[in-house]
């Protein structure tokens, strides 16, 4: 393809294309690969970013719409990294786009704004997987009979079993749910009460001598994210457990999209079902 002049700065990159400058500013949701895109000298991927709307609304089927170069899901504007995942999906070759809008309903269902705003930053290191509930995928460290390393014995626990010491039994198949108002929601409390879930360098560090584990949360459930370690874990209500992974070897999602029920493989052609529906660290950190 032939090159093409372009100009980029901190704020926006613009593309001399077919005698028209087109420019995108820094808050448009394409502005970061657009960028990439120009400097790299791909002016064809370059071009693709220019049409947003096409892209997220035929990815979406209509469900998201673009307006001056923002996406919106209903009234509600989504946050930069939450589109950062859309277009991660729309680079994998993910032709689907159900999870994507199952993630955005359930992270607008989650009852707390602060909540909300926290798991962003989490959702942001290493950009962690959805799958096809929309649940994010996450990792959790765990002694090596399954008790999680540490117990609170005042966290009202819901679902899962637990010992005279308040810790909880983490096994495949099992979900760990405890009482909201259980789970410490101030992110300037380092090491609290609640469930814990993290990336997989955060698990994995605690996971030495023991288990480690891929477990799903619904982002709805998600209630704080310390801001000690990077922002690599955070506290939720709720989480379910899908299978123990090597300690010792990479065993980190590296896409952006996990399917658990393909064990893992994304298949383009795959029917989602639309009704499926489905600690600790007090450091204590359960």
């Amino acid at each position: 393809m032939a090159n093409y002049p372009y100009i980029v700065s901190d704020n926006t990159a613009t593309l001399l294309y077919e005698g028209k400058p087109y420019t995108l500013e820094s808050s448009h949701a394409n502005f970061a690969p657009f960028k990439k895109a120009l400097i790299s000298g791909d002016f064809e991927t370059a071009i693709n970013y220019l049409d947003i709307r096409k892209q997220v609304e035929e990815f979406a089927d209509g469900e998201l719409i673009v307006k001056n170069g923002a996406v919106y899901w209903n009234s509600n504007q989504l946050h930069g990294k939450v589109v950062d995942k859309l277009l991660e999906l729309l680079e994998s070759g993910m032709k689907v786009g159900n999870p994507f809008v199952k993630f955005v309903k359930n992270l607008l269902d989650n009852p707390s704004n602060n909540s909300v705003e926290e798991l962003y930053d989490f959702l942001s290191y290493k950009s962690l997987a959805i799958d096809d509930d929309g649940y994010v995928v996450g990792y959790k460290g765990v002694c090596s009979d399954g008790w999680s390393q540490s117990g609170n014995t005042q966290t009202v626990v819901l679902q899962g079993e637990t010992n005279e010491r308040g810790q909880i039994m983490n096994r495949v198949g099992d979900t760990i749910e405890v009482q909201r108002r259980s789970v410490d929601d101030n992110r300037q409390n380092q090491c609290s009460h609640g469930l814990h879930i993290g990336s997989y360098d955060y698990a994995n560090s605690w996971a030495s001598g023991g288990k480690l584990l891929l477990v799903r949360f619904n982002p709805r459930d998600a209630v704080s994210v310390p801001q000690d370690c990077e922002c690599q874990k955070l506290r939720v209500c709720k989480y379910e457990i899908l299978e123990e992974i090597a300690v010792e070897e990479d065993s980190e999602i590296k896409q952006p999209y996990y399917s658990i029920y393909t064990n893992g493989d994304v298949n383009e052609d795959n029917d989602y079902d639309e009704d499926y529906d489905d600690e600790e660290y007090y450091e204590e950190e359960e």
